[in-house]
């Protein structure tokens, strides 16, 4: 295990904590508020399934680059993967995502801290951000959520509702 390893680890486990103490602040109210009108018209708890979804799908895909694979495919449609995947998990019960995004996120902080400065170093093919090092697939897992969260803050603020 690497020292950036180890910090990156950190880092996923204190913005998993993060996530976790923001969705457990929502109104009831809060969950049902539209954030995205474009695309699938996520709304907050949309969101929560989407949190979900992309903690396993990346830690498969940075799992098989760390190992030397390539990646998503050229050709590979983050929205259309978005909207399928999310949809798939959005009728779970918020108890339920809560519960499998901090598992999701153990796992996910558990795999970045054993990883060798070589894996961390180790290119691929990233959904957003084209070719990118493991190191850069990790960080960006917590800064995606908090962009979210953000956005998620904002909607709930124009439906005047307290963030």
């Amino acid at each position: 295990m690497s020292a950036a390893a180890q910090q990156l680890a950190e880092s996923l486990e204190a913005e998993g904590r993060k996530t976790l103490e923001f969705f457990n602040e929502l109104a009831p109210e809060d969950w049902a508020a539209q954030v995205y009108r474009d695309g699938p018209g996520w709304r907050v708890h949309d969101l929560l399934a989407h949190f979900v979804e992309v903690e396993g799908s990346m830690l498969r895909l940075i799992r098989r680059i760390s190992e030397g694979g390539e990646g998503v495919a050229a050709d590979f449609s983050i929205d259309q993967w978005n909207a399928e995947h999310t949809a798939a998990l959005s009728g779970w019960e918020r108890a339920a995502l809560l519960a499998e995004f901090a598992e999701r996120r153990a796992a996910t902080a558990a795999f970045a801290g054993g990883l060798s400065a070589g894996q961390l170093a180790q290119r691929g093919r990233h959904p957003a951000l084209g070719d990118a090092e493991v190191a850069q697939m990790l960080r960006l897992m917590y800064l995606h959520l908090q962009g979210h969260q953000r956005d998620i803050r904002r909607a709930l603020k124009a439906a005047g509702q307290p963030e």
